[in-house]
């Protein structure tokens, strides 16, 4: 558990204030600003969130993969076994296997719900993809030689133009409210793996944005533990384990129930600095989240129907037992938020 603890100062830039009814997209004082003219953007007013589609979150049916699927070849980077594959009209997708995702397809609907940006996510319980060779890793989850269990699939879309990774502490958005309520959500989701190597700078061509994004939710809706520890994937007995909100500081920061720091024999990473660095960097960032942020973000996520959420797990094909479980926690999570 750690401490969350407000820092001695707190610069807010005036135009925050003025602005982020419809979109944040402030300087920070000390960042430089690479983005060439085009607006940096990491939140926009999501208007009635009601209304909100949570069935598809970021994309849409129309937007969804279009059978047949012809395999491309395999993506070796990350945790998860994954390989590239175009559909029917040509576009291509990234496929992921394992327990990350169906927990990423639920990650992606719930960031995106309250106004920031997702990348699209599809789940499908199987999939037949033409051409597939045996995978180096995932094999497990192929029936046959083409069939795959426990797919989500994520496009590459041509007008967004994968950029550069941006850290949760050098951004545009330094000290806004908007940037902690997205560290809230990182919380709530009990993603142990919020590292800004999974972060990534999005340039949409067709609306001239460049838009901020965390890229990977997949080490999420398990226990956000350290390296070494007990933290898990998709996991719903761990999830309902953990707490949230511990209580309010005396100088009105949140205390939250996350700890990611490496623990017991992850604490071997200290022989290799730039890991042990991140990882210890990754856990400091998520700190220093005041009350009246915290409660913002509530406010907002507090408008989602207990029928979005379930929407959200509609989405990834959970079984109905635990979709409501999942559901019953995240109320009583944001509840806490709101109630600060």
């Amino acid at each position: 558990m750690i401490s969350i603890l407000k820092p001695a100062v707190r610069v807010v830039p005036l135009v925050v204030l003025l602005s982020v009814s419809s979109v944040s997209f402030a300087q920070g004082a000390k960042y430089k600003n690479n983005s060439g003219g085009r607006r940096p953007i990491l939140w926009r007013d999501p208007g009635n969130i009601k209304l909100r589609n949570l069935r598809y979150g970021p994309g849409s049916a129309r937007l969804a993969p279009a059978p047949p699927f012809r395999f491309v070849k395999e993506d070796r980077g990350g945790e998860s076994p994954k390989f590239e594959v175009r559909d029917a009209r040509g576009v291509k997708w990234v496929v992921k296997l394992g327990e990350e995702a169906q927990a990423e397809t639920v990650a992606t609907r719930l960031v995106w719900a309250p106004g920031y940006f997702a990348e699209e996510a599809y789940y499908f319980p199987r999939a037949r993809i033409r051409n597939l060779p045996k995978l180096s890793r995932g094999q497990k989850f192929v029936e046959g030689n083409s069939i795959v269990r426990g797919a989500r699939f994520e496009p590459r879309r041509s007008h967004l133009k994968r950029g550069e990774k941006w850290d949760w502490d050098k951004n545009p958005f330094a000290g806004t409210r908007e940037l902690d309520g997205l560290k809230v959500i990182m919380i709530l989701l009990n993603n142990f793996d919020a590292r800004a190597e999974n972060n990534i700078v999005l340039n949409d061509q067709r609306a001239n944005e460049i838009r901020y994004v965390v890229s990977d939710l997949g080490a999420t809706l398990g226990r956000a533990g350290g390296l070494g520890g007990t933290r898990t994937k998709n996991n719903l007995k761990d999830f309902l384990s953990t707490r949230f909100v511990m209580g309010v500081e005396e100088n009105g920061a949140v205390e939250f129930d996350y700890d990611t720091r490496p623990t017991k024999l992850g604490m071997l990473t200290i022989v290799y600095p730039p890991y042990y660095k991140g990882e210890v960097k990754k856990e400091k960032s998520m700190r220093g989240i005041p009350v009246e942020h915290a409660r913002w973000i509530g406010s907002l996520l507090s408008q989602l129907t207990d029928e979005q959420l379930r929407d959200s797990f509609r989405a990834a094909h959970y079984d109905r037992a635990t979709m409501e479980a999942y559901v019953r926690s995240f109320r009583e999570r944001i509840n806490q938020l709101t109630r600060l």
